[in-house]
């Protein structure tokens, strides 16, 4: 019996995919834990990694046309894993953890910076280098 049931395990652990976590865990860590120097690594890693860039985007342009009330009460820290779980091909954020992400400067910083300056570059390198 029991060998039947370890067979079917490993069956079902074979089918598994694992899932792609191409961000280094000391970076998850640090990003979690608001470390500069990890926030600046993944902004640069979410400028570069074509991967990254879509999901990002797409959330840019829903916060663009969606307006944003107060943030209901949701810590930089949990939001931040959501992010990542989304970036790695998870979910997308829930409604709270979304209106986090858009209204709290520091996160808004972290992860939409890096998607506004891939659509300037993209499609109007004209204005890069230019400050608001």
């Amino acid at each position: 019996m029991a060998s039947g049931r370890e067979e079917r395990v490993r069956e079902n652990l074979s089918k598994q995919v694992a899932p792609a976590l191409h961000i280094p865990d000391a970076v998850r860590v640090g990003v979690i834990a608001c470390s500069e120097e990890h926030e600046l690594w993944l902004q640069a890693h979410l400028m570069a990694c074509e991967g990254c860039r879509a999901p990002l985007i797409a959330m840019l342009l829903k916060r663009t046309a969606v307006g944003m009330g107060r943030p209901p009460e949701v810590i930089c820290a949990k939001a931040r894993d959501v992010m990542f779980r989304y970036l790695e091909g998870g979910a997308e954020p829930d409604d709270a953890t979304f209106a986090h992400i858009a209204s709290c400067d520091l996160c808004d910083d972290l992860f939409f910076e890096p998607a506004q300056a891939v659509v300037l570059q993209e499609y109007e390198p004209e204005h890069v280098g230019e400050v608001d």
